[in-house]
């Protein structure tokens, strides 16, 4: 059976995450952002389910999640060791992408993701929640 990785108390016992495909990295990312984000439009805007469905939708696509990658690397935001897994992520070469995303905004995407991934299974989840809030108030801030 595999570890648990959030019952790691020191570093000594937890997996290296350099040995993580960038893609199960990302897997993890996609689905702990989507999950912040329903989180953040459930408690924070007013509307219909609808409207906040649609909000959520856009907020978290290849476009906007490129678009949050692009803003938190020109502001200098990412460490040396969150750029190194974004790099990893968007370079893997996959020959697939989202009908509604271009190739380049795909592997941003994947590799905004993996750098949330990696920072959940790093347990640092203040690092994790500073991320994720930076770049959902910057996509709010461009709608």
């Amino acid at each position: 059976m595999e570890q648990d990785l959030n019952d790691c108390d020191d570093k000594s016992n937890c997996p290296d995450l350099s040995q993580f495909s960038a893609l199960k990295l990302a897997y993890l990312g996609d689905a702990l952002y989507d999950f912040y984000v329903r989180e953040y439009v459930l408690l924070h805007v007013h509307g219909s389910m609808d409207m906040l469905n649609r909000l959520k939708i856009k907020l978290v696509c290849a476009a906007s999640q490129s678009e949050v990658i692009g803003y938190l690397i020109s502001l200098g935001f990412l460490t040396d060791d969150e750029m190194a897994v974004y790099r990893r992520a968007r370079n893997h070469s996959n020959a697939s992408h989202s009908k509604n995303s271009s190739i380049q905004d795909y592997r941003r995407a994947t590799g905004f993701e993996a750098v949330v991934g990696f920072l959940y299974l790093k347990g640092d989840r203040e690092r994790l929640l500073s991320v994720l809030c930076q770049s959902v108030r910057h996509l709010l801030e461009e709608k």
